[in-house]
């Protein structure tokens, strides 16, 4: 709030003001301690750009990722997924979100289990007048961390490649949405994408006297846009029906590569590298392509009790290429259904009666081919909003848990079972909004 004496008769002008500086350092340093985390676990994650981390926010998460036609029903939430999702957002809203990922992995020769726990998202989301909403924030946009070894007996002696890879993308955002008509919005939304990618494999064997080095070493940095539009129609007994798009428009964003092929010997006592050799070594700036994607929605329900709703996305992964010798994959193809349930928003006596408690389902048909398989994700998903502070300063602490399984052990290849759990707290005030005693 500025300085005038004339400000809300609900918040203290000194309290606003320090929320304003812990929201912007939070917001700070965790977009610097972010950069370099270390947050996939799947061998899966060596195929296209990682594993996708540009997702829902705890909310939509515990509803199977619902974003594209989801408005927040106390109209104290941001939706980043859908810009134009925020028509009725009416109070600044400061979103800070940890994840926890479990995953078990089994071949038909191991079973073995990993974790990595990061942080996944930090928004800061606001009204601009009656009919503007903005907001911008940071989220991992993809993830890369593998570590595979393959081992092939023959009886001229044995063949083995290892096969490595770590880094991911980033994503700083930007949201912008207009109220057009009471019922129907548009926005858009810029995401600066930033980060490394780092791929690797080594061939060696028994009876080859020099082990093969393939590196692959990729910077990445550029824009890419999101366009959105939502239509929120009331219905008679305070229901509603909602819908929504999305559309990512593609882009092509700049990618220093540096791809080095050597060929080395390893002493048996130290494991040094000695009588290194160059074989091969390129560097250039080239273009990488963002993948276009659309997303489409639609929910029914009731003003602050319940809504059921399904949504669609699609991505074009056979777009993008990032390695000299990477080759294309598939498209990405998921749907989901969930909703959510509040019990009693305004109840006094029992203080789960005003959670918001949420559900879903959804099904993956994953950009991943491998030996002939299609690599498929599917699963469950619940979570709880509870609210946290006053009436009239509403803030929620956000739970949303995802179970489900990828991959098969046919063919050789890796089955995950895993419990994703994200955890968030919105911190709502009325920084942008000047009001007179009544």
């Amino acid at each position: 709030m500025d300085s005038n004496p004339h400000i809300c008769k609900y918040f203290n002008r000194s309290k606003t003001g320090m929320n304003r500086i812990l929201c912007s350092l939070i917001l700070l340093f965790t977009m610097m301690a972010a950069y370099a985390q270390d947050i996939s676990i799947s061998p899966y994650s060596a195929f296209n750009y990682g594993d996708r981390r540009l997702d829902n926010g705890a909310t939509t998460f515990g509803m199977a990722g619902l974003s594209t036609s989801y408005i927040s029903p106390f109209g104290t939430e941001s939706n980043f997924m859908n810009p134009a999702s925020n028509q009725n957002l009416r109070l600044t809203n400061f979103t800070f979100e940890g994840s926890m990922d479990m995953t078990r992995f089994k071949s038909q020769n191991e079973d073995f289990s990993r974790s990595a726990t990061y942080i996944s998202r930090v928004s800061l989301g606001f009204p601009l007048g009656e009919k503007w909403r903005a907001g911008f924030g940071f989220q991992p946009f993809s993830a890369l961390g593998y570590r595979v070894a393959n081992y092939n007996y023959t009886p001229e002696g044995s063949i083995n490649s290892r096969f490595a890879g770590e880094g991911g993308l980033n994503t700083l955002q930007f949201m912008l949405s207009r109220n057009l008509t009471p019922e129907l919005a548009l926005g858009i939304r810029s995401n600066y994408i930033f980060g490394r990618l780092d791929k690797s494999e080594v061939l060696s064997g028994s009876n080859i006297q020099l082990a093969t080095s393939y590196v692959n070493k990729n910077d990445i940095n550029g824009f890419a846009f999101t366009t959105g539009i939502s239509y929120y129609k009331k219905q008679e007994n305070s229901k509603f029906l909602s819908a929504g798009a999305t559309y990512g428009l593609g882009s092509n964003i700049k990618a220093n590569q540096n791809y080095l092929v050597k060929t080395y010997q390893v002493h048996p006592t130290s494991y040094n590298e000695y009588n290194v050799d160059t074989i091969q070594y390129l560097t250039s700036d080239r273009k990488v392509r963002i993948p276009e994607n659309a997303s489409l929605g639609i929910s029914y329900g009731k003003d602050l009790k319940w809504a059921l709703g399904a949504q669609i996305d699609w991505e074009k992964n056979s777009a993008f290429i990032l390695q000299f010798d990477e080759q294309q994959s598939n498209d990405r193809l998921r749907v989901a259904a969930g909703g959510y349930y509040i019990p009693q928003f305004n109840s006094f006596r029992s203080y789960f009666a005003r959670a918001t408690y949420r559900g879903g389902v959804f099904y993956e048909k994953t950009p991943i081919q491998v030996q002939g398989q299609d690599i498929q994700d599917y699963g469950i998903t619940f979570g709880i909003g509870l609210p946290v502070g006053k009436v009239n300063n509403p803030s929620e602490l956000n739970l949303g848990v995802e179970l489900g399984q990828r991959g098969t052990t046919n063919s050789d290849l890796v089955k995950e079972t895993f419990a994703n759990v994200k955890l968030s707290f919105t911190l709502n005030d009325s920084w942008f909004q000047r009001r007179k005693y009544d």
